[in-house]
């Protein structure tokens, strides 16, 4: 069993290097595979002593160990099927809005994963012209401008009319790009549809695959009459990374009493 354990944190090691290699040391919570990789060699360290020393270590420790290391795995696997199970989302023509989730500005250019979602937002704005996008993204710690003054700008050039975009600049995790924005529509109802109510509307989440899961459980508490996600795809290299990170999310979300 050791082996396995002792296998398992090389792996984790081994996919660091790699996202560092791939992607950068400053990858958000590319540290994770480190941490599992510790968890792995203590497990392993553990069984290897626990059979040297059969006769010298309480009944029950081995029993609470091993419990909790399975509970925990369940849990995280549970929750990485909802991640994985919420990736494939084909996108519904006539959407009122379309919340675009942000990704990070870099001083050379938008990431891939944002020029993703602005090719996809473009892709469903000409067969949908009716459609108003809402631009979702703050100016996080190292980005030269707000992610949504990017996305704008990226559209616009593109050929998206300036009437078919709203901005919103002050969110900067997934859940505040989903309740701004809905006080972004809020606005926008105000001024140019009197009478509908979010009750009435139709809204596409536009976001990465593994994000996907997160962003629509958060929408769906917003009161919209219906919800629909738009997902465009990952780095193939990162997935995994992004899968995991999502699921730590989704943990995070359970330990502070919220369903997932």
């Amino acid at each position: 069993m050791e082996v396995i354990f002792f296998s398992l944190a090389g792996a984790c090691i081994i996919y660091f290097i790699i996202i560092v290699i791939y992607s950068g040391i400053a990858t958000s919570f590319c540290g994770i595979w480190l941490a599992l990789a510790a968890v792995f060699i203590l497990m392993g360290c553990f069984q290897a002593g626990r059979l040297r020393r059969k006769g010298g270590m309480p009944r029950k420790l081995p029993i609470f160990i091993y419990t909790s290391f399975v509970m925990a795995v369940g849990i995280f696997a549970a929750t990485m099927y909802l991640v994985v199970s919420a990736t494939d989302k084909r996108a519904e023509d006539g959407m009122d809005y379309v919340i675009v989730v942000g990704d990070r500005v870099f001083d050379t250019g938008i990431s891939t994963a944002l020029r993703l979602k602005l090719d996809r937002a473009y892709e469903y704005y000409l067969d949908n012209e009716d459609t108003i996008f809402v631009l979702s993204g703050g100016q996080t710690e190292g980005d030269p401008v707000p992610e949504a003054m990017a996305m704008y700008n990226y559209l616009y050039l593109k050929g998206v009319p300036e009437a078919n975009m709203l901005i919103e600049m002050s969110s900067v995790v997934t859940r505040q790009n989903i309740v701004y924005s809905g006080s972004v529509i809020d606005r926008d109802l105000k001024r140019h549809h009197r009478g509908l109510e979010r009750s009435d509307l139709r809204v596409g989440i536009l976001t990465s695959d593994f994000n996907m899961y997160r962003a629509l459980k958060y929408a769906r508490t917003e009161g919209y009459g219906y919800i629909c996600g738009i997902s465009t795809s990952t780095d193939l290299v990162l997935y995994p990374h992004e899968c995991v990170r999502e699921s730590c999310a989704l943990v995070m979300d359970f330990l502070k009493g919220e369903r997932i």
